[in-house]
């Protein structure tokens, strides 16, 4: 096999989520020396791990943002009774409850991939 594609084939395993040792075994058994192989693949991992934080970063800021806002909203309403009617007023905030609980969930998500991106499985692509 082509060395280049080699490389190529292990990149997107360990973007998929394939195990080091697996990506490692599989260069090694293609002709790639050890340290070379070990090398390569902690490169593909130190990528791998700079992209989960990205995404993390990304969602724990879209959490924060969803969550400071709802809760801004319901202090607002608690202090300044708008001008709906009671059964208006308590499906809105019920919208805003439901609203700030997704961004405490993409808040609590997004803390997990920045603080712990080893743990995270499958490909980069379904996390984001």
């Amino acid at each position: 096999m082509n060395p280049d594609e080699l490389i190529v084939e292990a990149r997107a395993r360990i973007i998929w989520g394939d195990e080091p040792a697996s990506v490692r075994y599989y260069l090694t058994s293609n002709g790639m020396s050890a340290a070379d192989a070990e090398s390569t693949v902690q490169g593909f991992v130190a990528e791998r791990t700079r992209e989960i934080r990205k995404t993390g970063i990304r969602g724990t800021c879209i959490g924060a943002a969803i969550v400071c806002l709802c809760a801004a909203y319901i202090f607002y309403e608690y202090k300044h009774p708008s001008h709906l009617s009671p059964s208006r007023q308590g499906r809105v905030m019920f919208y805003a409850g439901a609203i700030s609980l997704y961004g405490i969930w993409k808040l609590i998500n997004g803390l997990f991939c920045l603080l712990r991106p080893k743990s995270e499985r499958g490909t980069i692509s379904e996390l984001t």
